[in-house]
């Protein structure tokens, strides 16, 4: 099923994360107490302590397996991108993909499950405005 709708950017906000804050939980609960339904995360970076990624593995049929995977690291973000979404009934889903650097330069990546903040994360979130609500 293809879903698209129209949106208009509405405006942009710096979100600041505090060591020990989890990026995935503490960003759907600032959307939540903003009000924010619908937005893109167009820049995040800092560094986290601690990461749950999961990747695709495998894909057959319309069956898709996936792999879990903690890392607990020192580690910077190098990139993290993603969304708010609007679904039925008011709710929100927040979705976030990261890409972080270990220490020795390795570059690891995927969809981000959970990770905790070390000294600080930075995010642009752009607001978006649309008519269409989830259904």
């Amino acid at each position: 099923m293809n879903e698209t709708w129209e949106a208009t950017p509405k405006k942009v906000i710096y979100r600041r994360f505090a060591p020990g804050e989890s990026l995935v939980a503490d960003l759907d609960a600032f959307a939540r107490s903003e009000g924010i339904r619908s937005a893109i995360i167009t820049s995040c970076i800092g560094s986290v302590s601690n990461l749950r990624l999961r990747n695709i593995c495998e894909r057959e049929d319309d069956r898709t397996e996936f792999q879990w995977h903690d890392v607990d690291e020192i580690m910077e973000i190098v990139s993290a991108e993603g969304y708010v979404q609007p679904l039925p009934e008011g709710e929100i889903r927040t979705h976030i993909h990261i890409a972080v650097a270990k220490p020795s330069g390795e570059l690891i990546g995927g969809h981000c499950d959970e990770a905790t903040i070390l000294t600080g994360a930075f995010m642009y979130l752009q607001i978006l405005e649309h008519d269409q609500d989830a259904s």
